[in-house]
């Protein structure tokens, strides 16, 4: 499933490229808040927290807020909006981009009621305020696969299985890396020859090589057993 996998999706790279840009020297970005310089491509699957007091949702994407059924901007993000198992995976990841300084991808299993699955892939990056050295703004691309059930509910029973997590340690050669993995990634991905699609994906997997660097994952309790 493509939004598990960082560099199989074009929009995730794309972000990456802008976020970099967006540098001109300094270790983290600096935002203006100025939402006409993102990429117009991904502004459907974009989310912006603003961090400068108690986090909140500064702009939700349409296709976000069609899958979560409803529009949460301006909403508090683990007040209001993502609690319990849901709130947790999402803090722990933002914790961890901000602990690191450096943009995070982490891929996820939802699972909203018995009969819906859903996959996600969701790219951290974070910008600082006025030339200061904190975070205070966070992108994230989030991409889905599978069920389209609409994620009303979405911080109230929802199972999270986070099944990885990667920190981005960036450079500017690095991109180019990523997106020589991609183009492997994709040819892997429509060979019929198993052998060869294995050696490629051996391949992209080299190529990305200290560019994702492996973290461990959220652990969760499965709520069947402790219920």
């Amino acid at each position: 499933m493509q939004a598990t996998h960082f560099f199989a999706v074009p929009d995730f790279l794309e972000l990456l490229q802008f976020w970099d840009s967006c540098r001109t020297g300094r270790p983290l970005p600096d935002w203006n808040g100025d939402m006409s310089a993102v990429p117009h491509g991904l502004l459907p699957n974009l989310i912006l927290s603003d961090r400068r007091g108690e986090p909140t949702y500064a702009f939700v994407g349409a296709t976000v807020i069609r899958r979560w059924g409803w529009d949460p901007t301006g909403r508090r993000i683990y007040a209001d909006v993502a609690r319990g198992a849901h709130g947790r995976y999402l803090q722990s990841v933002v914790d961890e981009m901000i602990a690191r300084r450096a943009p995070i991808f982490s891929a996820a299993v939802y699972q909203p009621d018995s009969a819906s699955v859903l996959m996600t892939g969701r790219l951290y990056v974070p910008f600082t305020w006025q030339g200061s050295d904190d975070i205070k703004f966070v992108m994230t691309l989030q991409l889905f696969t599978g069920s389209e059930h609409q994620m009303k509910e979405v911080g109230l029973n929802l199972i999270v299985h986070e099944i990885r997590r990667d920190v981005i340690a960036i450079v500017p050669e690095l991109c180019a890396r990523l997106a020589a993995a991609r183009r492997h990634y994709q040819i892997s991905r429509h060979t019929h020859q198993r052998t060869l699609a294995q050696d490629i994906d051996t391949i992209a997997h080299e190529l990305t090589g200290s560019a994702l660097i492996p973290l461990p994952c959220l652990d969760e309790p499965d709520p069947i057993a402790t219920a």
